[in-house]
């Protein structure tokens, strides 16, 4: 069966009860679309959250404002090292004087960070990081080749990119995929009669800790704020 558009095709995907496997007791999921990555706009970002980890985390002023890139930076740095200097995160961010003690007040505000004199530490990952896997998805009806390389950007921030389509002919199916296989992008089919299909999963799974996924946090920490 033919789709009316690309939106209509996404419009199913999301609401196919396939993503609700991706919840259970202790993990919740939120389906997004259309995400400013910095580097290509997926069709859907599913995430999967540790909702407990958002509500042991204390609300601060902070919360209701985006997390800044500078510190978005900082706290993807700060989570692959122990003790350091303020010295030593300014050198790293390229960002001194004022500007560094406005990114530092700004984790300190949003209790992602515990500071000791002109020492800074990320607090503990299971304390501060209620995101447990990101799915992205960049969906087409035909131009499948356009999708593959949109696909293979997002590998950036997750492993698990898929390219997603309409069921094809088993020929096209396997072209595809085989192209999907050598950017280490996974491939799946939807349609309304099967449902999803994932005939080839990406090379490696999970997500990379990146400036994004501590974007993605706290916006998480700020919806669940919100409602």
């Amino acid at each position: 069966m033919s789709w009316d558009s690309e939106a209509d095709f996404v419009d199913h995907f999301i609401a196919s009860a396939h993503l609700i496997s991706c919840a259970s007791k202790s993990r919740c999921v939120q389906v997004w679309r259309e995400v400013r990555t910095g580097y290509g706009r997926p069709d859907v970002v599913v995430i999967q959250y540790k909702r407990q980890a958002l509500e042991k985390r204390p609300i601060s002023d902070a919360v209701g404002s985006p997390l800044s890139t500078g510190a978005a930076y900082a706290i993807t740095y700060l989570t692959t090292r122990r003790w350091i200097s303020r010295e030593h995160l300014g050198t790293f961010l390229k960002c001194f004087g004022q500007r560094l003690d406005t990114v530092v007040q700004e984790l300190i505000s949003r209790r992602l960070i515990v500071t000791e004199g002109h020492l800074i530490k990320a607090r503990p990952r299971d304390e501060i990081l209620a995101v447990r896997n990101i799915w992205v998805f960049e969906a087409k009806l035909d131009h499948w080749k356009s999708a593959v390389q949109q696909a293979e950007r997002h590998l950036w921030f997750t492993n698990d990119s898929y390219v997603l389509m309409p069921k094809k002919r088993d020929r096209l199916a396997y072209s595809i995929s085989a192209e999907c296989n050598r950017r280490g992008i996974g491939l799946s089919l939807f349609s309304r009669e099967a449902g999803l299909q994932t005939p080839l999963r990406p090379r490696q799974s999970g997500f990379i800790n990146s400036p994004l996924l501590w974007t993605i946090n706290e916006q998480l920490l700020e919806k669940s704020v919100e409602s």
